[in-house]
């Protein structure tokens, strides 16, 4: 079996391959890290120093790796593979369109994210406040509990795939507010229900608060949540009421599109 620097090709670790795993964070290291020599890498990962490199190597053989100077960064071909993400599903491009006009009619930041493997990735997003990659830059992974949009999806499933989900990914803290205990989070989920929508209080990032609602097709399934959010000095009940219902019409808005494209599809009457 490989070692921690992810050496051996047939190697696996409670079923994942390690020479994968070893790829994957190499990847995700340089996205973090806006791009590192090897020599970082290898420091950062603990990895050895020809494992790297025979990464590295594979990772731009095959488009994913580019090779600036001595600095490795990833590669222009996660952007076809991001533009098929967004495009994969018809609903997924209504969700352009719909977080445009939710950004524009609250001057908050807007955004539509779905749930995969426990996490919530943001697919689209509109910023007011920064033009710069943060919090909401597309393809960030968040823990689904500590999020609004996460809270909106999860209240929509059963209770016996919120515990899956909560068994494999478990409840970290973010911040000092973080839900962490499984109950709470599941009467929190009762509480989105009644309510409608799910708010977020600086449980994620600090200075943050942020109000979701989740979107389904016309079979009942999530197909993901829009999500208002700004910084904590703007939320006043004012703003908070307003968001709430400017996310409803547009839900409903995006729902009603969905439908047709369902019909569409497949000839539903």
């Amino acid at each position: 079996m490989a070692g921690k620097d992810g050496s051996g090709d047939s190697s696996t670790t409670s079923r994942t391959l390690t020479t994968t795993a070893a790829s994957l964070q190499l990847i995700d290291t340089l996205v973090q890290e806006g791009g590192a020599t090897a020599a970082d890498l290898a420091a950062e990962l603990d990895f050895a120093h020809s494992t790297v490199h025979n990464h590295l190597n594979t990772l731009s053989q095959y488009g994913y790796i580019v090779r600036e100077g001595n600095t490795y960064h990833v590669g222009a071909k996660f952007c076809h593979i991001g533009d098929y993400v967004r495009r994969r599903k018809p609903e997924y491009l209504i969700a352009g369109e719909i977080v445009a006009e939710l950004a524009q009619q609250t001057k908050l930041e807007a955004d539509f994210a779905v749930e995969e493997n426990g996490h919530v990735i943001s697919l689209y997003n509109k910023l007011n406040f920064s033009d710069s990659s943060h919090f909401l830059t597309d393809g960030r992974f968040f823990h689904v509990h500590s999020t609004a949009s996460g809270k909106a999806m999860l209240a929509e499933y059963s209770e016996d795939k919120v515990r899956q989900i909560i068994q494999h990914v478990g409840l970290p803290e973010q911040t000092e507010h973080t839900i962490t205990d499984e109950e709470k989070l599941l009467t929190e989920l009762e509480t989105v229900r009644e309510r409608g929508y799910a708010t977020n209080n600086e449980e994620a990032i600090d200075g943050l608060w942020a109000i979701a609602k989740a979107v389904k097709t016309p079979i009942g399934d999530v197909c993901g949540s829009l999500n208002l959010s700004g910084p904590t000095y703007l939320s006043t009940e004012d703003v908070r009421q307003s968001a709430a219902e400017t996310l409803k019409e547009q839900a409903e808005r995006f729902e009603a599109q969905i439908e047709e494209e369902f019909h569409e599809r497949y000839g539903q009457a």
